[in-house]
């Protein structure tokens, strides 16, 4: 299995090590490309500025969002995201700290295809990162939504 390609869009460090211990832990083979808000995920998109080559910065297969973020939230890229022609079907699982129904229900509205807060501990984290094996990368639809 090649490893997934993930866009990784996460503030918090700490975050980011865990979530990537986590795949490892699961078997997910991944290889993660992280910024640090929703306007430099908008620019390693586009192929902007530092993120030109895409050799080094490739496409993702999936993007792994925070909501929660400085300078663009992810629910506003998540607006960009699905307003813009190339990336409309870009696979977005939300990973957040927000346990609120109307931010889950905002973000699947807005084009997420799974919602998951993140738990406090970290065989739970394995466990979620495992439930990511069965999520299909092409031909989801919304039957096939992740919360």
């Amino acid at each position: 299995m090649r490893p997934l390609k993930i866009l990784h869009v996460e503030d918090n460090e700490e975050d980011l090590i865990l979530f990537r211990r986590a795949c490892d832990a699961a078997g997910l083979p991944a290889i993660f490309h992280p910024v640090w808000d929703g306007s430099q995920a908008v620019a390693y998109l586009k192929g902007e500025g530092e993120y030109q080559d895409r050799h080094s910065y490739p496409l993702p297969d999936l993007v792994v969002l925070d909501l929660n973020l400085p300078r663009m939230s992810g629910f506003d890229f998540l607006k960009w995201l699905r307003g813009h022609p190339g990336f409309g079907r870009l696979p977005v699982l939300v990973f957040t700290v927000s346990e609120k129904a109307e931010d889950k229900t905002r973000a699947l509205a807005e084009g997420a295809i799974g919602y998951f807060v993140k738990p406090k501990d970290f065989a739970t984290l394995v466990r979620l990162a495992e439930s990511f094996r069965k999520f299909r990368l092409n031909g989801h639809d919304k039957n096939d939504e992740l919360t």
